[in-house]
């Protein structure tokens, strides 16, 4: 039997590519995804608005982060207490919204985390919600996320400081 799920996406904090990802593990777990809603600002309203509505979400513009942020707590707040989902499904990278998940579990429910790879999140994450699924699964490598450029110099200064010059220098002229 399929479980009922409702889904939140905090569009402002998820890239659109990965809805089909949501999608897609929903599909092969056997979920029925009753509710469908996504909270956008208009910074993140063209990204999304085609497929949201190729999905039939019910969009929810908030004026600021902050606005769309209380809309989306408030939203799976109604959800929790209606009693007609198994799961609620919350896709973001807002680890405050993690609160939310000790309260859908408190009324027996399951509760899903969609996120995208962050540093200092992941630990957060899994301790606060039942299912933790990880969007970005290839930018995890031996345990450890290069973000970005800067990073890879932090990597690299740090392993040339490890190095003995003297041993380099006469290596380097044995060859």
């Amino acid at each position: 039997m399929k479980k009922n799920v409702a889904l939140f996406i905090d569009c402002d904090r998820i890239e659109v590519a990965f809805m089909s990802v949501i999608f897609d593990y929903f599909r092969n777990k056997e979920y029925n995804v009753c509710v469908k809603r996504a909270y956008v600002t208009k910074d993140t309203l063209n990204f999304w608005y085609d497929r949201l509505e190729k999905q039939h979400f019910k969009v929810v513009l908030g004026s600021s982060q902050s606005n769309s942020d209380l809309k989306f707590a408030l939203d799976i707040a109604k959800a929790i207490n209606t009693g007609k989902y198994d799961s609620i499904a919350i896709a973001s990278n807002y680890r405050e919204f993690s609160v939310l998940a000790g309260e859908i579990q408190s009324m027996g429910l399951e509760s899903i985390c969609f996120y995208q790879y962050s540093k200092g999140n992941e630990a957060l994450l899994k301790r606060a919600y039942h299912t933790v699924y990880n969007l970005e699964p290839n930018r995890e490598e031996d345990g450890e996320l290069v973000e970005d450029f800067d990073d890879v110099l932090a990597a690299l200064e740090s392993a040339i400081e490890g190095l003995d010059s003297s041993v380099l220098g006469k290596r380097l002229s044995d060859s």
